[in-house]
């Protein structure tokens, strides 16, 4: 029998230059969609853009050039608000439309914690200032070691390099401080608690290790992830996957979907996280204001939804060129006719479908929290994107495009990003808070105490994320407060 080698067919997914831009528009923020049909407008004068004004707070149409919304009476701008307004100070519109944005739209604390209006006032709050890796390390440590072990801290932390590594070992700081091994183990064990999570690691392995052990506190890591750290790191960079595989005596491909996972949510270099998602806020020169792009209101048969958009836009392909797109002309102008006819028809059918699919997710995700929107963010249910996308027969990925830098305007006025129905740890931030709020001056309650205290509460967490959540809160430390 002759061995001839047979080609084997295979599945090929090809994505289109159409799905593409439809996924595109899907994703962009409400800015980006306007920025994008100016400039669809501009090159294609196939397209025809009808814009109303409409008011940002409620939704309703605004009549002529009144300033002042007729449904709810807020202050809404002459012409659509750009998504870099002009800095409030050089006209009157432009300041009124500031001090609007500011009492309502509050994304942070959902109205529990009042604004300090000296604070807002001062115009050296309103400089981005820069806080080291290193100082707001020693800043955690305080809160977490006794005084006398400032020195080894101090010792620890600026040994670290631009990688986060401990470069020394702790017997040489043990000898350079005179200090017991031990203490200098215990600040390092400490000092491996922080954010960025694998800082104070003293090689790759270690830092993944601490990496693997964090993330175990929120999910289940793959089975065979710690093995691999532990026994296999050198030949795993290697992608040695089948040697790895005939030595577990486990599928190939299992060694694989490990490796995959490791790649994918571990991090080789945590300083260098902290660079790339900073806790600190970023700024711009000009004040950027957040537009909602959905809106919940109260209805008569419950809640309502509605897209911003689909009032604000009105499409329509320009009739000269539908006229001209079947009249005796040359080939060439024919042909151009008809491409351009194509394009508007293809755009407007890609931002009809984008509110068609936003409003069909706001409204599942306002059926599964109608007790967030009733009773507050206490009552936010855990909820997925893949279970939105089950329930309405489309792609997860579709849903995450969809929900993707959008914001919700709730009932009660409050701005929130389209993220936050997806976030359940925002009720815990919420008792935390609360907690924090009713303590005594005189005695602050530390991370591990907070934690305790919402154990009692049937709500179990590591310290490491109570801190995670007080500092993402903007709450300071014990010491701090």
């Amino acid at each position: 029998m002759r061995l001839e080698p047979t080609p084997r067919p295979e599945q090929t997914l090809r994505v289109s230059a159409r799905l593409i831009t439809a996924s595109t528009i899907l994703h962009l923020s409400s800015d980006e969609l306007e920025r994008c049909i100016t400039q669809e407008q501009t090159e294609n004068p196939a397209l025809e853009v009808q814009e109303q004004r409409v008011c940002l707070f409620c939704g309703a149409l605004l009549r002529g050039s009144s300033s002042v919304c007729s449904s709810c009476g807020h202050y809404a701008p002459a012409g659509a608000p750009e998504g870099s307004a002009t800095p409030p100070g050089e006209n009157d519109a432009g300041a009124a439309w500031e001090r609007f944005l500011q009492p309502f739209y509050d994304m942070d604390n959902y109205g529990f914690v009042e604004a300090d209006a000296e604070a807002e006032d001062d115009p050296l709050a309103r400089i981005a200032t820069s806080e080291p890796l290193a100082e707001r390390l020693l800043q955690q440590l305080e809160a977490l070691i006794p005084p006398e072990e400032a020195p080894i801290a101090e010792h620890l932390v600026g040994n670290l390099n631009e990688r986060g590594y401990l470069e020394i070992s702790t017997a040489e700081i043990s000898r350079y401080l005179d200090v017991p091994l031990e203490r200098v183990e215990y600040v390092l064990k400490q000092l491996q608690t922080l954010e960025p999570v694998g800082i104070g690691a003293r090689d790759l392995r270690e830092c993944l290790l601490i990496q693997l052990e964090a993330l175990a506190e929120q999910e289940t890591p793959h089975p065979l992830a710690r093995t691999l750290i532990e026994r296999y790191l050198d030949r795993l960079g290697r992608s040695q996957y089948q040697e790895i595989a005939r030595e577990l005596k486990v599928p190939e491909q299992e060694v694989r979907a490990a490796s995959a996972y490791i790649r994918s949510r571990l991090y080789p270099f945590p300083a260098h996280t902290y660079r790339l998602d900073s806790h600190l806020p970023q700024r711009e020169s000009s004040a950027m204001y957040v537009r909602p792009d959905v809106i919940i209101r109260r209805g008569d048969n419950g809640f309502e939804v509605e897209v911003i958009e689909e009032k604000r836009y009105h499409f329509v392909v320009n009739r000269g060129y539908q006229a001209a797109d079947g009249e005796r002309a040359s080939p060439a102008l024919q042909r151009y006719f008809s491409q351009q006819s194509d394009r508007a028809r293809f755009f407007i059918d890609c931002v009809q479908r984008r509110w068609r699919t936003l409003k069909q997710v706001a409204e599942v995700v306002v059926e599964q929290q109608r007790d967030f929107l009733e009773k507050g963010i206490r009552y936010l249910r855990p909820l997925t994107r893949a279970e939105v996308a089950a329930r309405l027969g489309l792609d997860e990925g579709t849903v995450s495009r969809a929900t993707a830098n959008k914001y919700a305007l709730l009932p009660n006025g409050r701005l929130i990003p389209f993220s936050d129905f997806f976030d359940s740890s925002l009720g815990v931030k919420d008792i935390l808070r609360e907690i924090i709020q009713q303590e005594a001056p005189q005695r602050r309650l530390s991370d591990e105490e907070l934690r305790r205290l919402l154990a009692e509460r049937g709500i179990h967490l590591a310290r490491r994320t109570v801190t995670k959540y007080r500092e993402e809160m903007g709450i300071g430390s014990s010491r701090e407060r």
